[in-house]
């Protein structure tokens, strides 16, 4: 049993809107579930709609699903954990009773629970979980490093989806820190060519830099954008993927890809936005589209590409700022001055 001293500081939405730092108690953690002393939590797209209010989720609570941590205590019945192993947290939680689940599919689970969106998350000094979402970290996997495993789980589910194939021409759409993961993530697959499509120069050379075939600006090129494209991917986009959760990026993919291509959405786009679909032309190409969500058994998968150094993330870190300094971390990231944003313990 956790017997907390004092209490802990954290980063707690209050409402929309409103993020607040204050002291709250240390949670205990209970039967089944660890505490783990968190020492750095990503700042996601996805916190940033909890805080607007436009993504499901009750208030208050304390945000944050991408994070690493050591665990600082056990609750009872817990077993394969010990006090002082460093772990990444997978935040999800299926009921393992609905249809979906009982299907294998448990990222569609209808009473699925989230740590950072329906109970507290890791923008705080401590965050007790569930024991079977802190999954070990290997030993050559920095902290640091772990707390992105969320989003490379995520998307490795992504690229499961869409099924690149070797000698394939994959071009994404945003050069953020999903981009950049999927980029990899593509090459990896084997693709013979991969161009990312993003505004910001820090990210089109960070892309360039992990191994990107061509970084395109799209507000230079305007009109000329799909002839641009084409040209970098020697005239076929066998997939294209949208990665910033724009509407107009998502109309941009239908636009672009090739017959016989894949479109994956993996950006959150709006809930009601909208795009122009012939179907004629998905029927006529033998075009295929995708969509992604979260990262169903896709974690230790993750991890052993982090730990094999074949996914680099520690690069993608433009920020790093400590806890009483979250405000302005989840400020950088909503102006898009930040390819990724972390907040640290120290």
């Amino acid at each position: 049993m956790f017997l907390p001293v004092m209490p802990m500081l954290a980063a707690v939405i209050e409402a929309p809107q409103q993020l607040v730092l204050k002291d709250v108690p240390t949670p205990d953690p209970g039967p089944g579930e660890v505490l783990v002393e968190v020492h750095a939590s990503g700042v996601c797209g996805t916190d940033l709609h909890i805080l607007q209010g436009e993504y499901w989720g009750d208030y208050p609570r304390i945000p944050g699903h991408e994070f690493s941590g050591i665990v600082a205590a056990l609750g009872d019945g817990v077993t394969g954990l010990r006090i002082g192993d460093r772990v990444a947290i997978n935040p999800n939680l299926p009921c393992g009773r609905c249809r979906y689940c009982l299907r294998g599919q448990v990222n569609l689970c209808t009473d699925n629970t989230a740590v950072g969106v329906t109970r507290d998350g890791g923008f705080a000094e401590y965050c007790a979980v569930p024991a079977a979402l802190a999954l070990p970290l290997p030993e050559t996997v920095s902290l640091l490093a772990g707390a992105l495993a969320e989003p490379v789980s995520c998307c490795l589910h992504g690229m499961d989806r869409a099924r690149p194939r070797v000698g394939d021409t994959a071009v994404i759409l945003g050069g953020g820190t999903i981009g950049l993961i999927l980029m990899q993530l593509a090459l990896h697959a084997g693709a013979a060519r991969v161009v990312i499509v993003e505004p910001l120069p820090a990210k089109r050379e960070l892309a360039l830099r992990l191994g990107a075939t061509a970084a395109l600006d799209p507000v230079a090129l305007g009109e000329g954008l799909g002839e641009a494209v084409l040209q970098a991917c020697a005239g076929a986009a066998d997939l294209v993927v949208e990665a910033a959760g724009r509407q107009e990026t998502a109309q941009q993919a239908l636009r672009l890809v090739s017959p016989g291509g894949t479109v994956l959405f993996f950006g959150v786009c709006p809930p009601d936005a909208e795009v122009a679909l012939r179907p004629h032309d998905v029927f006529f190409h033998e075009q295929t589209l995708v969509g992604s969500y979260i990262n169903p058994f896709t974690c230790i998968r993750a991890l052993d590409l982090l730990a094999a150094g074949v996914v680099q993330v520690e690069p993608l870190i433009s920020h790093q700022l400590a806890l009483p300094q979250t405000a302005e971390a989840f400020a950088l990231v909503a102006r898009g001055e930040a390819t990724k944003a972390v907040v640290t313990r120290i």
